[in-house]
This record gives C-alpha cells, structure tokens and sequence, in this order.
C-alpha cells in the first residue's frame, strides 16, 4: 500500500519543478527591448513578435506621419532599440498660399521637397535651405524673377566758360554750340513675388555723343574815350541806337504841354539823357554810348525794348541825321 504523504510530495515537487521549468521557458522566450520616444526612453520586456505590436502592448500612439526605426513590420529582437521620431508642424508660405504639413524632415530643403514645392535659382527662402528644424516652424519662400529692359536716356551738354583777355567784359562769344547726346541703358528689374523691389543697369551704349558748349566772356574792363580818357566800366551791351529831341515829332507833345521836355524819371532832356528798356539798363544807370559820349538812363519811349537805346539831341535836325546805328554801351562802374 503506498504512502500517501509520499504520493502528496512527489506531486508538490513535480508541480513546483513544472512551474519553473514554466517559468524559465517565459523567461527564455520574453525579448528586452528598448522604446525611444522622443525625450522618452521605456526599457520593455515582451513575448510579443514584431515593432507594432510592442508598441501596442505598451499603449504607445502614433500618428501617421511619425517616423518608426525600424518599421512596425520588423521582427523584434533581444536588445532592439525601436526610435519613435514625432511629426512636428510646420506652415509654408509660398505662391500667395499658406500649407500646413506635418513633417519628421528636420532640414527646410527637406521638408520643402517633401511639400513638393519647386524652387527657382534665385528665390528666397527663410530659413535658409541648409537650416536644421526640429520644432513647430515657419518657412516662407519668396519668388524673385528678373526682367531686362531698354531705356533711351539724355546726355547733358556741359557748359565750358574761357577767359578771353582780348575782348571787354561783358562780351561773351559762343567758340562752340553744344548738343545733347543720347545712350540706350540696359536695365534689369527684379521682382520679388511679382513686385518690383530694384532696378540696376547692367549695361550702356552711347547711340549719339553729346558735345559741350564754348564760350569766351571778355575780361577788359577798362576803355579809352575819344578824348583819351581811361574808364572803367561794369558791362558792354551791343545795341541798336536811334536818336530823339523834345519836340512833337519824337514825343507828341508841343511847348505849351507841361511835361514838354520833361524825361519818365522827372529830369529836363538834354544832351547826355537817354531812354532804355528798364529790364535791359535800369533807370538812372550811368552809361557810355559809342559816338555819343557819357550819358544817363532816365527815359523810356513805347518803342524802346530789349537791346535798344534812344539818345536825346537838342534839335529834330540831329536827331533825324543820327538816323540808326549799332553801338557798344558800356555800364560804367560806381567810382
């Protein structure tokens, strides 16, 4: 007849040593591996067989643009290291349109790539191309074209003043007529998403050369008088001379008017009064007239306008032999 309490432990040893051979055949068949999630590291131990479904067991989410290394389908391995890499935000500003995409790509030539957004050579890109981004960002593009036109622009004629010590001051002789020239100007436009932001010219050519004006203006300023006499004078002025007395034929009036023989300024006429044009010779500037002698601007007359100049006589007699002449008179200085 057998033991019972033999019976007993031989089935107490057998369950423990079933239990432990239960126990170390989990323990064989369990994998370590180990979860990256971003700033996160989760140490696992696991029967399960593949990526996805670890990641599963371990109530890890995912969306679909996270990035899994290596991928859900991979088997697992004891030590495996799985990286989780999180999809960030990211807005594009291009084209007049804005897009939002979620992106794991951390560098913006990347991420614009993948946005399947084009660039052009010369557009403008910020951050730059090569800039790294792991984080919410921004990125705008701008378009910049170019555009080359042709512009016809003016050359100015220059204006070249000689000393001529031969003639008297106040005399200015033309050596030269000056002439505008005229240049074609290639220009090129940039634009920056369709607004013009510079011009710059990149090229000229001379169509016609200009050519520059050359006067002489005289420096003496001194003359010799008829009687010999050296004096000294601010300005010549070449003018045409006529001759006019006090009586009716010259003025319209006759002895008995009271202004007869009365000048525009208030003085009696008399030889060495002469009538100018006041925007000319202003009135009561003292002058010198070739063939006349020393005189005054204190008249006017209706006909004396620009470079003319009217010289009283006593008589109609002489003022009708002077008849008209072309004279120099001379602005004479103060002292």
């Amino acid at each position: 007849m057998y033991d019972k309490s033999a019976i007993h432990t031989i089935i107490a040893i057998s369950a423990t040593l079933f239990i432990l051979f239960a126990v170390s055949l989990f323990m064989w068949m369990q994998k370590q591996v180990i979860v990256v999630d971003g700033n996160n590291t989760l140490t696992v131990k696991t029967m399960k067989n593949s990526v996805a479904e670890v990641l599963e067991e371990t109530g890890i989410k995912l969306h679909d643009e996270d990035l899994v290394r290596p991928s859900l389908e991979s088997p697992l391995k004891e030590g495996m290291e799985i990286k989780i890499t999180r999809a960030f935000p990211v807005k594009i500003f291009a084209d007049g349109k804005q897009h939002t995409i979620m992106t794991v790509q951390n560098s913006v030539m990347a991420i614009l790539k993948n946005a399947g957004i084009a660039l052009n050579p010369k557009d403008k890109v910020t951050p730059d191309l090569n800039s790294i981004i792991d984080k919410p960002s921004e990125i705008r593009v701008v378009r910049v074209t170019e555009d080359f036109i042709k512009e016809n622009k003016r050359i100015y004629y220059h204006l070249i003043k000689k000393k001529n010590d031969q003639l008297e001051k106040g005399v200015v002789r033309v050596i030269q007529q000056g002439h505008e020239g005229l240049k074609e100007l290639t220009i090129k436009v940039t634009y920056e998403d369709g607004k013009e932001v510079n011009r710059e010219v990149v090229d000229e050519k001379i169509i016609k050369e200009h050519q520059d004006k050359i006067v002489e203006y005289g420096t003496i300023d001194t003359f010799i008088t008829s009687r010999g006499e050296e004096v000294r004078f601010k300005k010549v002025l070449n003018m045409i001379a006529t001759a006019y007395d006090a009586g009716y034929e010259s003025t319209g009036k006759t002895p008995d008017h009271p202004e007869y023989g009365i000048t525009y300024t208030g003085i009696t006429a008399q030889k060495g009064v002469v009538a100018v044009d006041p925007k000319v010779i202003p009135l009561g500037t003292r002058l010198y007239v070739e063939g006349y002698g020393f005189a005054v601007a204190a008249d006017i007359g209706s006909a004396i306008k620009g470079n003319r100049i009217d010289l009283y006589y006593d008589s109609h007699e002489e003022a009708i032999k002077y008849g008209r002449r072309k004279v120099k008179v001379y602005i004479l200085a103060n002292n």
